[in-house]
């Protein structure tokens, strides 16, 4: 089922990535290299040589900051932003592969990468269970695998993100990017609220935050303008408890799993609100 469900509804998601990666072309280095190793848990000393797979690469960014360890790195996407990766990666040759294909069915040999990481890819597909443990059939015996997804809200804030996005996902997209940008500035209003010292701004801006949640905060403005994009068009973005995804990492047989979230370690404020483990198979 999940694999019908992988052909017959991701026309969206195709078409959002596609524009998205081409059209924001976002290379924050510093950003980059802290987010990815916070993220997966890796370091570059590990990576040095090893087989590594992006599951989900988007525009490429983490898949060179992988490359630039040592790594030999496949990036895996299903939209047109593999075009954005193959620019953007080009520099580390046969170092790194970027194709096509769908993480329901990814068209790769099982047992093949000693380290796999997803980040913000996993909750767009139809079924991210089914996703993930496609995904980890691809890594090989001691091997290991980091993922972040969206946590899921509480009741209230799960209510508003499903009346904006019941009528964001409706909107064509030529229509919903103008109104991205048109709205990113309420971001930078958010964010100098909450930041607010006095209790009566802070307390406004956590409402201002409730009824916007999906307007990103980034401190860069293009950034925010392509992470709210990111929330309010993708026909699928699911939020999960850490119970729900411990069991998925339960159900691929991997152990010594790490619960990433809790290092508190995040480039900026307002980073790290996701589930984020990682997990190694025997």
């Amino acid at each position: 089922m999940a694999d019908r469900m992988s052909i017959d509804t991701q026309d969206r998601t195709k078409a959002t990535y596609g524009l998205q990666w081409n059209r924001f072309r976002i290379l924050r280095p510093e950003e980059d290299v802290a987010t990815f190793y916070t993220r997966t848990g890796f370091t570059a000393e590990e990576l040095a040589g090893l087989a590594v797979f992006d599951a989900g690469c988007g525009m490429g960014r983490y898949v060179r900051v992988a490359a630039s360890a040592g790594a030999n790195v496949v990036g895996l996407d299903l939209s047109e932003a593999t075009r954005a990766a193959r620019d953007l990666t080009a520099e580390f040759g046969e170092r790194v592969l970027i194709t096509r294909g769908d993480l329901l069915r990814p068209p790769l040999a099982t047992g093949t990468f000693d380290r796999i990481y997803s980040i913000g890819v996993l909750d767009h597909t139809p079924d991210p269970r089914a996703a993930f443990l496609s995904v980890a059939r691809l890594l090989k015996p001691g091997g290991r695998i980091a993922i972040w997804i969206y946590r899921k809200e509480r009741p209230l804030l799960e209510r508003v993100i499903n009346i904006h996005r019941a009528i964001s996902t409706r909107l064509p997209l030529w229509v919903l990017l103008p109104l991205c940008r048109i709205t990113a500035p309420i971001g930078g209003i958010k964010r100098r609220l909450l930041h607010s010292k006095n209790w009566l701004v802070s307390k406004i801006g956590v409402a201002l935050n409730v009824m916007t949640i999906g307007v990103s905060m980034h401190p860069d403005p293009e950034v925010r303008v392509c992470d709210t994009l990111d929330w309010y068009a993708p026909k699928y973005m699911s939020r999960h408890t850490l119970e729900e995804v411990q069991e998925w990492f339960r159900a691929a047989g991997l152990v010594d799993v790490v619960n990433l979230a809790e290092s508190g370690k995040f480039f900026h404020e307002g980073q790290g609100n996701g589930i984020n483990l990682s997990g190694r198979l025997p």
